[in-house]
């Protein structure tokens, strides 16, 4: 999920999904933005990793409410291993071409299986050089008229956009 941008009802939503299904791993790539939706963050049953962006609010404030609630925040990139899979997770930076521009060349770089990336509020799913790319598009739903989520089957390496 990314970009949130405090749109409390619809992080719900994601999180009563989330659990529904089961998912073992959340990433929130960033636009949060205040400490009250993190919080809401704390009610997923899963390993929650959360990625400052270019408009979230008082770090300060969100480290230590991640910290109460149990949930990893840091500054992007993030990379992980996660069952056997090399995973990058970034939020983005500057035009949608520039973050997409990042995006390509980690998925080039041979060094990761998955790439996650948010900003640009915009879905998209697809393999590049043998690398699952992902954009879970926005959750807040303002600016494409859309509030997706994605969800990641790592053992198929298929992906379900689903709508909020």
């Amino acid at each position: 999920m990314s970009d949130s941008h405090d749109n409390t009802s619809k992080v719900s939503l994601a999180v009563e999904f989330f659990n529904n299904v089961g998912a073992d791993v959340v990433f929130h790539l960033g636009d949060i933005i205040s400490p009250f939706t993190l919080k809401i963050l704390g009610g997923l049953e899963a390993e929650v990793y959360v990625l400052y962006g270019n408009n979230d609010g008082d770090k300060v404030l969100l480290s230590k409410t991640a910290r109460e609630i149990g949930v990893n925040i840091s500054d992007p990139p993030l990379v992980l291993e996660l069952g056997g899979l090399r995973v990058i997770a970034i939020h983005g930076w500057g035009s949608r071409e520039y973050t997409r521009g990042i995006v390509e060349a980690f998925a080039s770089s041979g060094k990761y299986d998955i790439v996650l990336y948010g900003h640009t509020h915009e879905v998209e799913v697809r393999i590049l050089d043998k690398v699952l790319v992902v954009n879970p598009g926005e959750v807040h739903g303002y600016l494409s008229g859309r509030s997706t989520i994605a969800l990641i089957d790592t053992k198929k390496m298929s992906t379900e956009v689903v709508e909020l």
